[in-house]
């Protein structure tokens, strides 16, 4: 679990199931969130998702929740692999749509930063995002990342072929923005943050 800001990252439980499925059934959300909005799952698949992702220990899921009303809002994952000898994690999230342009999402993906490079000693962080995605390309690079690589016309959504954008961000250039970044986002908590999770 984390506890960043406005938020709280903690795993997923089965009783958040029916959200998740919700989310995952809502067209808005799915068109922002993977390239495929068209294929929705049944509750009986979420079901089946969630107990293989349980067993599966390079696949790292978290439940966004609001502190204060201890209200689930979306999720965020984190791949983990280790291709080539260095140890990374591709990352993901969506909100539920009546929390988007609240600046959260910068929050969970710092909060998510934070864990791969603070806590998991990770050294690399990947995220991928259709073309269209704007808004998804603005956090991450106001996070640091740099799009490194364009996967060109290889997701077919509404009618129409979309480039697959991929960015990333390194251990080193994450650490060199750290307390920038928190003090950016966190504003008047930044300083309680950086105290608690100092050794």
């Amino acid at each position: 679990m984390l506890e960043i800001g406005a938020i709280i990252l903690r795993a997923w439980e089965k009783e958040d199931l029916k959200k998740v499925y919700g989310w995952e059934n809502d067209f808005d959300t799915m068109l922002y969130s993977r390239g495929a909005p068209h294929q929705v799952r049944s509750y009986e698949e979420t079901l089946e998702r969630y107990q293989e992702d349980m067993k599966n220990e390079k696949r790292k899921n978290y439940m966004v929740v609001l502190k204060d009303t201890n209200e689930p809002i979306g999720t965020a994952v984190i791949r983990l692999n280790d291709w080539g000898g260095v140890k990374r994690g591709n990352i993901g999230t969506y909100l539920d749509k009546r929390y988007w342009n609240r600046g959260l999402g910068k929050l969970v993906t710092l909060a998510l930063l934070e864990i791969a490079f603070h806590f998991m000693n990770l050294e690399k962080c990947e995220a991928c995002s259709i073309e269209y995605n704007k808004r998804a390309h603005k956090v991450l690079e106001y996070c640091g990342f740099k799009r490194y690589g364009v996967e060109r016309k290889s997701v077919f959504v509404m009618g129409k072929k979309w480039d697959w954008y991929c960015f990333d961000i390194l251990r080193e250039e994450y650490l060199k923005i750290r307390e920038e970044l928190i003090g950016k986002i966190l504003k008047e908590q930044a300083e309680e943050y950086l105290q608690k999770t100092k050794i």
